[in-house]
């Protein structure tokens, strides 16, 4: 799975607090994605990990001119769906390969919810959130267990 829990010393890195521009860039997204989940009929209140690989089948069937504004769209509402659901925060994680926007949660645990869509748009694949939210559940579970 696309998510890490590590002890900080073992890679130098950087974890910051999101910026009030990230954070309107986080929103702005979120919000629209509850808006296309909303008008396609996919739920009928909160953006639910069923609704968004609904609405990422539908995207991907549509075609988009900047796959980042579709992997933006459906990964920031993945992101929000796990702060929301399992306490993690937002996050901008810098180490040595950059700076990129992550949710963290306990014992370091990470997801960094663009990317992992972003390689889900490159190979084309579907129906892996609502598989992916669930063991982001047992992941934390076993952390809650273990610490």
């Amino acid at each position: 799975m696309e998510f890490s829990s590590r002890p900080e010393r073992e890679v130098e890195e950087r974890v910051e607090p999101l910026n009030e521009a990230e954070l309107r860039w986080v929103a702005d997204n979120v919000a629209e994605a509850r808006r296309n989940v909303k008008e396609r009929g996919l739920a009928a209140a909160a953006v639910t990990a069923e609704a968004l690989d609904e609405l990422w089948d539908l995207v991907l069937a549509e075609g988009s001119d900047d796959p980042n504004v579709v992997i933006n769209l459906v990964g920031l509402a993945l992101g929000q769906l796990l702060v929301d659901r399992f306490g993690l925060a937002w996050v901008a994680l810098t180490d040595e390969y950059g700076t990129e926007i992550a949710v963290r949660g306990p014992s370091n645990f990470t997801v960094f919810p663009t990317n992992f869509v972003a390689k889900r748009y490159e190979s084309g694949e579907r129906g892996f959130i609502a598989p992916f939210v669930d063991a982001v559940a047992r992941r934390l579970q076993g952390l809650d267990t273990a610490g």
